[in-house]
């Protein structure tokens, strides 16, 4: 049997149709043609030979240095100038101006430097002394013409057996010199700073410069071997060295200080006496700071910031009110917020900011003995809108008046109140009384002890604390008749003289340094310095019917923020004046050192 072979059809053959016999549908075949990309056709490979390797090769060896030396030209250039500007030599770059610069030292205690003079300039090169201060050039100096063209100047200063010695030398002749005896000064250091750096710089010619400017430090009174931190613009004794154009005369330096940096909290006030300044920061809102003058606390640490030994608390009490404690039992309470300006005028909206806070020239009185700025407060829940009149009187650097002012629109008030805070650091325990109410003049006085205020109170220094010995004593009551009658008497608004009685507070401490302060007590509450005291100068009333100023002090055995006991007992923690409204003159205060210890 044999198999059947397979049937083949061919690829082109027709297939079966539906009008075929076999009823299936012809099957059209498309046959694939593959084609190639046009992009592939178009490719070229890229091809050089060893020549075009050689020129390229040579191309990038030719100008890659180039390029990187183009950058590399103007960093060689600078650190070429500086050199040169740092060499030994001094550089003229304008020869129009003054051109000079700092000469490395040879010696500890000899300065010297290089300049140029313009042949048409007129310059000269003034010495100074003393009362050297950060605001102005000493008035009092010696000068000497200082020559045209390219010199030198060498200061030297020393100290032996004779004293301190001050010789400034133009090139090789001596042409200054100043002398002090030994007793000149006690300091333990210096401090240094001047305008010329170790290049050549150039000057404008009508613009004095400083060469230099050395502070004596001043010896702490009461520590051995100490020096105490004097402020920038207080005077010192030193060596002012300056070149400056010989028509310029220095003015006189200024009596009153306009801080120029309102957030640095140095104050307004008595260049070289008490200022005051206001703070945003927690725990002094709503509080006038006050900054005892260098001779009131002399050797006081004044490292902390803000510094703020004293402070001054404002509290309105209205018409029909009592007047009633304005703190609280804690003695924490300090007001609304406020801020300091040079016009009576309130602001349209009560602004705190350091920014907006005008403080001008335009607070002193044409005569230049007399400051006058304003605190504005922030309206009272009460609705009570006090302006303290802050005032300064040049004649008397370590006072401070305040005289209060209603705003417009303010309830109406029926007296202010005054309350110093932070008094237990200065360990006031003694008040001076007269001997003689009935005396018209100035009376006679003597110290009568806090603890005659508080009887029954036992002022023995407790080994463990208690809340009761922790929290502060009640208030007292001072007559103003049993308070000395001053010697100063007080301006009134109209311009009058009354006189004063003064409440004066002391303190039986004669060497703080000698305390031995609890534990852990922060260094704001640590007190150091010179025995002073705090003096209120209160005008009198002038008729029976008029209101008088009341006084009321209360103590406490420990400091306040931070309740450790004071060493020694109790001491006088706050002051309250209450004044009438309206005032007709101001109330003073004043912190100055205890007659007793300033003659030590």
């Amino acid at each position: 049997m044999k198999d059947a072979e397979p049937s083949h059809t061919p690829l082109d053959s027709p297939g079966p149709t539906d009008a075929s016999p076999g009823g299936h549908s012809p099957v059209e075949i498309t046959p694939i043609v593959t084609t190639t990309s046009p992009r592939r056709q178009k490719r070229k490979r890229i091809r050089f030979g060893l020549l075009e390797l050689l020129l390229l090769t040579t191309l990038v060896a030719a100008w890659l240095p180039v390029i990187l030396a183009q950058r590399k030209i103007p960093v060689f250039e600078s650190e070429i100038e500086t050199m040169r500007l740092a060499s030994t030599q001094l550089i003229v770059v304008d020869d129009r101006k003054l051109n000079a610069r700092t000469m490395p030292s040879i010696w500890s205690n000899i300065n010297s430097w290089k300049y140029y003079l313009p042949a048409n300039a007129d310059h000269e090169l003034r010495l100074a002394t003393e009362h050297i201060n950060s605001i102005s050039y000493p008035s009092d100096y010696l000068a000497a013409a200082l020559p045209a063209g390219e010199h030198s100047i060498h200061f030297k200063c020393t100290n032996d057996a004779d004293g301190y010695h001050s010789v400034v030398y133009v090139d090789d002749e001596i042409v200054l010199e100043k002398h002090h005896p030994k007793s000149w000064i006690d300091s333990q250091g210096s401090s240094s700073t001047g305008d010329f750096s170790g290049q050549s710089t150039a000057h404008a010619l009508d613009v004095p410069l400083k060469l230099k400017i050395q502070r004596f430090s001043a010896k702490h009174p009461l520590k051995k071997y100490q020096s105490m931190d004097v402020p920038d613009e207080y005077d010192s004794k030193g060596n002012y060295l300056w070149i400056s154009p010989t028509a310029t005369v220095p003015e006189p330096s200024p009596v009153f200080y306009l801080s120029g940096n309102k957030y640095s909290h140095d104050g307004v006030g008595h260049r070289q006496g008490t200022k005051v300044f206001r703070s945003q920061q927690t725990g002094f809102i709503g509080l006038i700071g006050i900054l005892p003058s260098i001779e009131a606390t002399r050797g006081d640490d004044r490292q902390s910031y803000p510094y703020c030994p004293l402070g001054i608390t404002v509290h309105p009490v209205l018409d029909g009110q009592q007047v009633a404690d304005a703190l609280e039992e804690n003695g924490t309470s300090l007001g609304v917020p406020l801020s300091l300006r040079d016009s009576l005028t309130p602001p349209e909206r009560h602004d705190e900011s350091y920014a907006r806070e005008p403080i001008t020239k335009a607070s002193i009185k044409e005569d230049g003995k007399t400051m006058r700025i304003f605190a504005h407060y922030k309206p009272f829940e009460t609705g009570a809108k006090p302006i303290v009149e802050i005032i300064f009187d040049a004649a008397h650097p370590n006072r401070v008046g305040f005289l209060p002012h209603a705003a417009p629109g303010s309830a109406s008030m029926k007296a202010c109140q005054f309350m110093t805070r932070f008094d237990a650091r200065y360990l006031w325990r003694e008040i001076e009384l007269s001997t003689d109410e009935t005396q018209e003049g100035p009376s006679e006085h003597e110290r009568q002890p806090l603890a005659s205020l508080y009887p029954n109170t036992d002022f023995t220094e407790p080994d463990y604390p208690t809340d009761a010995d922790i929290a502060p004593f009640a208030w007292r009551n001072i007559a103003i008749s049993k308070l000395p009658i001053s010697n100063s008497l007080v301006a009134t608004m109209q311009n009058t003289n009354i006189q004063t009685r003064q409440l004066n507070l002391t303190t039986n401490v004669a060497n703080a340094t000698e305390l031995n302060y609890p534990p852990g007590l922060p260094n704001n509450w640590r007190y150091e310095g010179i025995p002073n005291r705090q003096t209120w100068l209160l005008p009198t009333v002038g008729s029976e019917n008029e209101p008088e100023i009341t006084v009321e002090l209360r103590g406490g055995s420990v400091f306040p923020t931070a309740q450790l006991p004071v060493p020694g007992g109790p001491v006088i923690q706050n002051v309250r004046i209450t004044v009438p409204m309206p005032a007709k003159a101001p109330v003073w205060l004043e912190i100055a050192a205890d007659p007793i210890a300033a003659s030590q």
